[in-house]
């Protein structure tokens, strides 16, 4: 059974626009008018249309939550693992000579002292047999000169004794006669000082000529005591000195007491050479045995035994892979936005599921010419060494993020015309509501979003296109 529906409604029904059609460009509303027009003629060239009783099915629209989550933009760099700095050793001898012992293989753990390599130390054994029987030779000859030096300074210790208490004697007489011409000398400066007063007073007419001739008399005094005195001094000194020169000549007797002296001297520095020999022989031989200066694993041996080498051979690597650092490449152009403390995600081929966190730690300042890339460097702990020297990992630099209510980028609906952003949200009761929004950041197929939607709603994500608003829609549940 069939029934007559007037043409308005049937171009209402025909036609469905969406709610922010008003906002279209021109070239969308054009297209409108000629399809409505193509709906008019179609209307005026048969008057009537029949509608069919069977209801048109709801449109089909999947939905999800909208979620309060992060959003991060990340830089994405191929990065290596590397071990740090000071925690790889490439162990090399400091002399040359013929490997006799390597207790070490590859994949080996080792600790920080154990020994991974010895030379032959043959030669270097009779080198120090050698020095052990120079010193005892030498030590012999130090006590022979010893004897002969004691009994020659007994023979002139006493002659030497005797000028040295002479010379005791005379300074100890020069001393006191110094000390008598000092007193001599102040009191010839005081009588200088009584003339001065007394000269200036008898010019005021305070005193008698007679006092100005006694203040005389006294500097007269005193000046001949001071110059009987100096003559003393000096006769003094002479003595001094002749007694002196009695003390150089007994000891210049006893020249041979220095000779004697000097043959020791030379026996205890051929005795220091011998033993200078024999502790550098003793340290070459700590030489010969080659200790690991790190804790780790040997991941490479560069000789076999009886292999002759010298300090150019890498005989051990050593590698320490507890903690490593990550080599991140950063393109000149991207430079600027990577700073020290920015967190750094990594994933491994051969660890499928499992992600690595670190922060940058350094950015380098020297370009790379062969990659044209700054170096950055973050560090990771690495139990169980799942993490390889030289190994490549996909790394994200987290370059900027924003947290808040977040959808799926496919969600948005962005007007061509005007740039405006919409999400179809569906109720509960299956109607389906077109709210405008205001977006944030978006990353990696999500987007912020910050007024229009909140937490919980449920957001279309596909079939929502060219459905209008306040329609009934089918709800399929997608992945949250």
């Amino acid at each position: 059974m069939t029934k007559h529906i007037e043409l308005e409604t049937v171009i209402s029904h025909s036609v469905r626009f969406p709610q922010d059609w008003g906002q279209r460009g021109p070239r969308a509303k054009a297209a409108a008018a000629a399809l409505i027009s193509l709906v008019v003629m179609t209307g005026c060239s048969h008057k009537t249309v029949e509608a069919d009783s069977t209801p048109a099915p709801l449109p089909v629209v999947e939905v999800t939550g909208a979620r309060f989550g992060v959003v991060e933009r990340t830089l994405p760099v191929t990065a290596t693992v590397l071990p740090l700095p000071n925690m790889e050793a490439a162990v090399s001898p400091s002399v040359s000579g013929i490997i006799d012992g390597l207790p070490v293989r590859i994949g080996q753990s080792v600790n920080r002292g154990d020994v991974v390599a010895h030379l032959s130390t043959s030669t270097l054994a009779g080198q120090i047999d050698q020095a052990r029987a120079t010193i005892a030779q030498n030590r012999i000859q130090v006590r022979q000169a010893q004897v002969g030096e004691i009994q020659q300074r007994a023979q002139g210790q006493a002659g030497i004794e005797q000028a040295a208490s002479a010379v005791a004697n005379a300074q100890a007489t020069l001393a006191g006669n110094k000390a008598t011409l000092a007193g001599d000398e102040a009191a010839l400066h005081n009588a200088h000082e009584k003339l001065d007063r007394e000269n200036a007073l008898f010019k005021d007419g305070l005193v008698a000529q007679k006092d100005v001739e006694d203040a005389q008399l006294a500097v007269s005094t005193a000046q001949a005591a001071v110059d009987a005195q100096r003559q003393t001094v000096d006769a003094q000194r002479q003595t001094v000195e002749g007694q002196v020169h009695a003390l150089q000549a007994a000891k210049t007797a006893r020249l041979q007491d220095t000779i004697k002296r000097a043959d020791v001297d030379i026996a205890r520095a051929q005795v220091a050479s011998a033993e200078g020999s024999l502790r550098t022989a003793e340290t070459q031989m700590g030489l010969y045995t080659l200790r690991s200066p790190v804790s780790g694993q040997v991941v490479a041996v560069g000789a076999n035994l009886g292999e002759n080498v010298d300090t150019s051979t890498k005989l051990v690597t050593i590698v320490n892979l507890d903690t490593v650092q990550i080599q991140l490449p950063i393109p000149t152009e991207s430079a600027g936005q990577v700073h020290a403390g920015q967190r750094v995600i990594f994933t491994a081929d051969n660890l499928p599921g499992r992600t690595f966190e670190a922060r940058v730690q350094t950015v380098g300042r020297q370009v790379d010419p062969s990659t044209g890339t700054l170096p950055a460097y973050c560090t990771v702990p690495n139990p169980g060494h799942l993490l390889q020297d030289d190994q490549t990992v996909k790394a994200r630099i987290v370059i900027d993020s924003a947290s808040g209510v977040t959808v799926p980028t496919r969600a948005v609906l962005t007007d061509p015309g005007t740039g405006a952003t919409s999400i179809a949200v569906v109720d509960g009761g299956g109607v389906l509501h077109i709210k405008v929004v205001k977006t944030g950041m978006e990353a990696d197929g999500v987007t912020e979003i910050k007024t229009g939607v909140a937490k919980g709603d449920q957001v279309a994500v596909d079939g929502q296109y060219g459905v209008p608003d306040s329609a009934k829609v089918t709800v399929r549940r997608g992945a949250d």
